[in-house]
């Protein structure tokens, strides 16, 4: 796949259509909402090399929902970005008449209140002195885009970036399919079966229960011994598992998976075959 081009061969991975429901969650005031889902990417690791840029389509359509740039200027070395369509913005704030992109954590929501403008720096050398990303090891993005004139989608892209060494990685993404339904970043990840940003042994639970179903939704899609190993090579990550439950939000169709013998977990997902090459 070129640098520069749009991710269409992001189609080819799997997609992941996640949603929690619990009977304890309905005590804490949430609600939940069996349309909606979040779709994630499978992992990239995109290379976008100096003097490029990439363009992501993160609900595979035909625009570009995303693009992130990695050039080289007189004043430094620049990574930086635009979400193209209004009325689409980044996760971010304005300082001094720059804009930039907020290097956000696992477990942080992405909401309306979160948004900025829609060009961001994410790092240009001492020229930017508010970035965020000069050396971001697994940060995440946070942005909205949209799907027809008005209707916005929440999403994240996690990256690293080294900017004194000119280095951008594009790890992956995932959106929330409900429009003006928040995300939290990281939720329905590698390995976040239970869709709130923190990989852990409540994950390894619901693979388990879902492990080759032949009755999930749809019908076949059951979990298998890859989706295992995503959990093995993501263990561990995200928040810790207090504050992710005190920042994640209950939001119509993400919700708040609880745990414990009250919980009734059904998982749903959606996804189209592995890369084999």
């Amino acid at each position: 796949m070129g640098l520069g081009c749009a991710m269409s061969e992001a189609s080819s991975l799997r997609r992941r259509a996640a949603y929690g429901l619990a009977a304890g969650v309905a005590a804490a005031g949430a609600t939940t909402d069996a349309n909606g889902a979040v779709f994630y990417s499978g992992l990239q690791e995109i290379a976008i090399g100096q003097g490029f840029k990439q363009n992501l389509q993160i609900n595979d359509d035909e625009y570009n929902d995303l693009v992130l740039r990695n050039y080289v200027f007189s004043n430094g070395n620049y990574q930086g970005g635009t979400v193209p369509f209004a009325p689409g913005a980044v996760a971010g704030f304005s300082m001094n008449g720059l804009n930039y992109a907020s290097a956000l954590n696992a477990g942080d929501v992405i909401d309306q209140s979160t948004l900025g403008g829609f060009a961001f720096s994410l790092a240009l050398g001492t020229a930017n002195p508010n970035a965020q990303f000069k050396n971001a090891d697994n940060k995440y993005i946070g942005f909205a885009f949209p799907i027809g004139p008005t209707d916005l989608y929440y999403a994240w892209v996690r990256v690293s970036i080294n900017n004194a060494a000119g280095t951008f990685i594009v790890h992956d993404w995932a959106w929330e399919n409900e429009t003006g339904v928040p995300i939290v970043a990281g939720a329905g990840g590698l390995g976040d079966f239970d869709v709130n940003a923190v990989v852990d042994g409540n994950d390894f639970l619901v693979w388990q229960r879902n492990y080759a179903d032949p009755n999930g939704v749809p019908p076949g899609t059951g979990y298998d011994g890859a989706d295992l190993a995503d959990w093995k090579t993501a263990f561990g990550n995200g928040a810790p598992a207090v504050a992710a439950v005190a920042a994640v939000p209950e939001p119509g169709a993400l919700g708040l998976l609880a745990a414990g013998a009250s919980g009734v977990e059904l998982l749903r997902r959606r996804r189209t075959s592995r890369r084999t090459s």
